[in-house]
């Protein structure tokens, strides 16, 4: 095991933690909180890979939609009006009545 698995692991066992997982997780919350260019960066990818809405992401990164919208237009990221295509809506209503 390399030294940061087994670091993980005493941590986890030392802070009466359930499990390594939950050792990253909460590094992980800490390192967004204290470094809130990475929350907004991590949210606008999110965003970008369509894992949240405008409105999740936003709130994800700690802004309101409008800030939101204009961090993703400097980074050239597009945005979908969230309305599909009459040919995209047909093929999913296919799907259901399959």
């Amino acid at each position: 095991m390399s030294g940061l698995g087994a670091d993980l692991d005493a941590i986890a066992a030392a802070g009466g933690v359930d499990d390594t997982d939950a050792v990253v997780e909460e590094a992980v919350r800490e390192l967004l909180r204290w470094r809130p260019e990475l929350r907004l960066s991590l949210a606008v990818e999110k965003y970008r890979t369509g894992a949240v809405s405008l409105n999740r992401g936003a709130e994800l990164a700690g802004v309101s939609t409008e800030p939101f919208k204009r961090e993703l237009a400097d980074r050239g990221i597009d945005r979908e009006a969230g309305f599909l295509s009459e040919s995209v809506r047909e093929d999913h209503l296919e799907t259901f009545l399959e």
